[in-house]
This record gives C-alpha cells, structure tokens and sequence, in this order.
C-alpha cells in the first residue's frame, strides 16, 4: 500500500471515531444555560408587541414564556435563559426561554 493510501485510511478511522463524540458535544452546547444582566424592554414589529431582553452590551433577545412578573419596561435583572430554535412574530436572531430571574432590587418587583 502506498504510504499516501495509509494515511487517507488512518485519519478517516479516526474521524469516524471522533465525529460523533463531537456532534453530541456540539448538540449538549446547544442546551448550555445563557446567563445575562440587562433590562427588559419592548419593541414594536407589524403592530404587534414583543418583549426583548437588551443585555448590557446591547445585544437584543426576543423573549417568550417568561413570568409575567418580569413583563415591565425597563425592570433590569439577572437571568439564566435557555436559547430556543423557534420562529416568532419578531425574528430577531436568538430567541430565548427565561427560567429564572433575580431583579436588581427588591422594591422592582
């Protein structure tokens, strides 16, 4: 066998050995909890109202499912997030699920 043969063989075992510990490592990232500072904010699209989460960079996430306690313009909290592959009516590009919220101070909630 040429030497050129060998190493093709090689490295495709070896990339069937690795590809699905990687895709699994790469699904189990996809579930990772997102944890953020910012405000909770609104924005208008078609006529209708949805709520965003502007982080402290500025970074913009629709939100959907969250408490209804935390619907207020303006509230500024810590969140632990989910990100979810949904379409919503607003399509900003990361949609997240909030499961759970710790507003600044109390006298917010």
């Amino acid at each position: 066998m040429k030497a050129t043969h060998v190493k093709h063989r090689l490295c495709s075992r070896m990339l069937a050995l690795l590809l699905p510990g990687l895709m699994l490592g790469l699904s189990a990232c996809s579930d990772q909890e997102i944890k953020l500072h910012g405000r909770m904010s609104t924005i208008e699209y078609q006529g209708k109202t949805c709520w965003i989460f502007i982080d402290d960079n500025g970074y913009k996430y629709e939100v959907i499912t969250p408490s209804p306690q935390i619907l207020r313009e303006g509230l500024r909290m810590q969140i632990k997030a989910h990100a979810v592959e949904r379409k919503t009516l607003c399509q900003l590009p990361t949609v997240i699920d909030i499961h759970e919220y710790r507003p600044d101070t109390i006298k917010d909630l």
